[in-house]
């Protein structure tokens, strides 16, 4: 997803929400936080350049940031991935686009909750794929 056209948006902002929709989902999908999330290598640089070397390496320590070859999340129960519509509709839930109209959005005192679809999420269980 290039969006280095768009001065409103933020490379971290958007690796961020990316990070977190992953995690989400692994945590929806297996009720346990993931051991380790996975961005590419050129997000990961993108990350590095934004926020620098040492937050970088805190978020490696604290929730297992690592560089793979797509958005993936992974602990003993299975792996979580996202999918191409989940990309395309981050920059839904950045404010950027029209939002999907299978995503649920609640409004709360402390602002909008999203709730995306499962098509979203690429799930497989260790030992097997789903």
């Amino acid at each position: 997803m290039d969006l280095s056209d768009n001065p409103l948006v933020s490379p971290a902002v958007r690796i961020t929400i990316l990070l977190r929709l992953l995690s989400e989902g692994f945590e929806d999908a297996f009720a346990s936080r993931p051991d380790w999330l996975e961005l590419p290598g050129v997000d990961l640089a993108e990350l590095r350049q934004a926020v620098g070397d040492e937050r970088v390496e805190q978020l490696t320590r604290s929730i297992g940031l690592r560089e793979g070859e797509a958005y993936q999340a992974g602990g003993p129960p299975g792996t979580v991935a996202l999918s191409e519509a989940a990309h395309n509709g981050v920059l839904a839930l950045m404010g950027l686009s029209a939002m999907p109209p299978d995503v649920k959005v609640e409004e709360t005192g402390d602002g909008p909750r999203f709730q995306v679809p499962e098509e979203w999420f690429i799930t497989s269980s260790a030992g097997r794929a789903d």
